[in-house]
Formats: structure tokens, C-alpha cells, sequence
């Protein structure tokens, strides 16, 4: 059990549980998944593999092709590939939000924090810095056209003030309204 999931179960859900006044665990808000996306317009071959060479470094999951929308395409033919898409859950999960909150964010120049929920139980937001993941960095070359990374974090919270206080008990950064 990686020791940010276990610092979930010791520490968050006891914490949860005494200030929410619920009677079981299975109550509790927690996470679900988080979804990570790379892309963009761009259906060139030499991008698409960079986004998922990116994602499957990242993520330490492999990821699945995107392709274009029906509307954007240009022929009838197959749809183009333009991207990379991958979800993580269960220790998975727990690994990559570690990473992200202790090792890429830190790195960010400039960092204030993150906005507040704007919905009752998904997060989203974009990492324009590729380059904060350690391990692409060496890998300069092969990624310094990538496009921003979009992650989104699936809570099973009910209502915006719960996804509040999961992400403050989970150490997210959201800055205050």
C-alpha cells in the first residue's frame, strides 16, 4: 500500500468520520479516479507518440489513443489520432496525486495554489509545465512540444463544500474564495 493511501485510511477517513458526524465508512467522500489527458489539435504521428510516451512516463500506466470528433473530421475516412488519455485508480491513484502534490507542484515557479472546486465532485485543471515531472526532463527533445496537461479528479463528494475539505484533507492546494 503506497503511504499516501495509507494516510488516507489512517488519517483522513478518522478525521472525516469525526467532523462530518457519519456513522460509516462507506459515507465518506473520497477519491475515485483521476483521468490525466495529453493532446491537441495536432495529428501528427511524431506528437501523438510523444503524448503517449509522456503519459505512459507519467502516469506508470499505459495509456489509450484519443482520436478526433466526428465533426472535426476533415474526409469520411478513419478518424485521426490526436492524443492520449489514461485513468488511474486505486493505488495508481494514490501514487501519482503523491507525485504530483510533493514533487511536480513544488517544482512549478510561481506557484499560488490551486483554484477551488467548481464542481460538486470532478477537479480539473491544467499543468502548462510539462518539464515539472522529474523523470521527462532528460527527455527534453522528444517532449518539448507537447501540449499542457489536463488532469481531472473524480470525488464521490455530494455538494461543492465536501470536495473542499476532501482536497484540504488530502493536502491540495486550493486557494481560498
Amino acid at each position: 500500500m503506497h503511504p499516501f493511501q495509507k494516510h488516507y485510511y489512517e488519517v483522513v477517513q478518522r478525521d472525516l468520520i469525526l467532523n462530518e458526524n457519519v456513522s460509516t465508512v462507506s459515507m465518506l467522500s473520497g477519491p475515485k479516479k483521476v483521468l490525466l489527458s495529453l493532446g491537441g489539435d495536432s495529428s501528427d504521428e511524431n506528437y501523438v507518440v510523444a503524448s503517449l510516451a509522456a503519459l505512459n512516463i507519467i502516469s506508470g500506466q499505459k495509456p489509450y489513443i484519443t482520436q478526433q470528433k466526428l465533426k472535426e473530421q476533415r474526409n469520411q475516412g478513419p478518424r485521426e489520432a490526436v492524443g492520449g488519455k489514461v485513468t488511474l485508480r486505486g493505488a495508481n491513484l494514490y501514487t501519482f496525486l503523491y507525485k504530483l502534490l510533493f514533487d511536480a507542484l513544488p517544482r512549478i515557479r510561481q506557484f499560488e495554489g490551486l483554484r477551488a472546486p467548481a464542481h460538486k465532485n470532478i477537479y480539473c485543471f491544467l499543468l502548462k509545465d510539462m518539464f515539472a515531472f522529474e523523470e521527462l526532463v532528460p527527455l527534453f527533445p522528444y517532449f518539448e512540444y507537447l501540449g499542457s496537461l489536463q488532469c481531472q479528479f473524480h470525488f464521490t463528494t455530494k455538494n461543492k463544500a465536501e470536495a473542499v475539505v476532501l482536497g484540504h484533507s488530502l493536502q491540495l492546494c486550493f486557494l481560498p474564495n
